[in-house]
């Protein structure tokens, strides 16, 4: 059974996953349990690769000492990592710590401990194997595709504010996003704002000569707009239920936008929101795609905001 305010945090020690966890310090309900959850391996990475083994047995690699170095560093890391929650107001009991061997792999022991019962998995975008031209760290790339049993939630680089984004198209996954939101944010210091994106259809023109007259451009972003507003006045009344003030909700519509992404993270950019959730797949997403269009943009290419995507 799913535990509705457990959250499992996957860390590895790198300051990435501290970010992961200074985020869920600020912007989640001191009512959610906090599992700080680490997969310990007994040889470093690299050593999975071919000749590991003999490196180890022909140079004398001191092995034992690295894993006593690698354990007290994770030691220390957690005690940090638990300091830095209780310090936000979660209580002692709430905080728990997880460390253990590593069994499959660690995107793969990370993905199984999440099927445990947890509300969702949150992770750093990139650890400490990060290359700086690579967008996505490998683990977490792995787990936001995988992970649709619950939300994840792939933490940028120093997301501060307590300020989220939540896109709306009408979709059921969108209206899953409010639900999820409403059930684990702060509503007394988090701000919201839900937006949606309305593209032109002039967007797919041929050429421009071709383009759709004005009065049918207008026409489309006006039954549009009429469309989406009962969608953003029952996710306020949601929002509201779970105990956000009407003070700290907003709403925007965007128009004449060519991408639905670049519109939402220039928005969220604009507006100081550095978390954005949505759901996982809107309503012109493909279903033999496991990620739409959209959230799998914004996750690859948007490095400074949280993103949490809801199933």
């Amino acid at each position: 059974m799913q535990n509705h305010s457990k959250i499992l945090l996957a860390v590895d020690g790198s300051d990435a996953s501290l970010n992961a966890v200074r985020h869920i310090s600020q912007v989640c309900s001191r009512h959610c349990q906090i599992v700080l959850f680490h997969v310990l391996s007994d040889v470093p990475e690299a050593f999975k690769d071919l000749k590991g083994e003999e490196f180890i047995n022909a140079r004398q690699f001191p092995i034992e000492t690295w894993r006593e170095l690698r354990g007290t560093f994770i030691k220390n890391f957690m005690e940090k990592a638990r300091a830095v929650l209780i310090d936000a107001g979660f209580e002692s009991k709430a905080v728990e710590v997880s460390v253990p061997d590593l069994k499959s792999g660690i995107a793969r022991d990370i993905h199984n401990e999440s099927l445990r019962g947890y509300a969702a998995l949150v992770v750093g975008r990139t650890g400490v194997s990060k290359i700086e031209d690579i967008s996505l760290g490998s683990v977490a790339s792995k787990l936001a595709e995988v992970t649709r049993h619950i939300p994840i939630i792939v933490v940028g680089a120093h997301p501060d504010s307590k300020k989220i984004l939540l896109a709306l198209d009408g979709s059921r996954g969108s209206m899953r996003a409010v639900k999820f939101v409403g059930a684990v944010v702060d509503p007394r210091t988090c701000e919201l704002m839900l937006c949606h994106v309305v593209r032109p259809l002039n967007i797919q023109y041929l050429s421009t000569r071709e383009r759709l007259v004005s009065k049918h451009e207008k026409e489309w972003i006006d039954v549009n707009q009429r469309k989406i507003v009962p969608v953003l006045i029952e996710a306020k009344k949601q929002l509201m239920r779970a105990g956000v003030s009407a003070e700290k909700l907003s709403t925007v519509i965007l128009t004449d936008e060519r991408s639905r992404a670049a519109a939402i993270v220039r928005a969220a950019a604009a507006g100081g929101y550095d978390t954005i959730a949505m759901g996982r797949r809107g309503l012109t997403s493909v279903e033999a795609f496991k990620t739409g269009r959209v959230c799998r943009k914004i996750l690859h290419f948007a490095f400074r905001p949280a993103l949490w995507i809801v199933s």
